[in-house]
C-alpha cells in the first residue's frame, strides 16, 4: 500500500524550501543581472526576514504534525477516510 502520509510530509518540506526561494526572489524585489548575479538594492525588506518568515511557516506546519501524531506519525500510514 502506498504511504500517502509520508509523501504528504515530504511535500511539506519541499513546499517550504521552494516558497522560501520564491519569496526571497520576488517579494523582496531582488532581480537577476545579465551576468547572473543577484541584485537586491531595491528590496523593500531584508531577504533575511522574508526567508526566515517563510521557513518558519513550513517548520510550524511540520511541528503541528509532530505534536499531533508524534515523530513516528510523520511516516506511519493513516487510516482510510470514512
Amino acid at each position: 500500500m502506498f504511504n500517502t502520509n509520508a509523501v504528504h510530509n515530504v511535500l511539506n518540506v519541499v513546499i517550504a524550501v521552494l516558497a522560501a526561494a520564491t519569496a526571497f526572489l520576488l517579494a523582496t524585489g531582488c532581480t537577476t543581472l545579465p551576468t547572473g548575479a543577484l541584485e537586491c538594492s531595491q528590496s523593500w525588506i531584508s531577504p533575511v526576514y522574508t526567508t526566515a518568515a517563510i521557513t518558519a511557516l513550513g517548520v510550524l506546519k511540520s511541528l503541528i504534525n509532530v505534536v499531533r501524531d508524534g515523530v513516528g506519525g510523520l511516516l506511519k500510514k493513516q487510516p482510510p477516510v470514512q
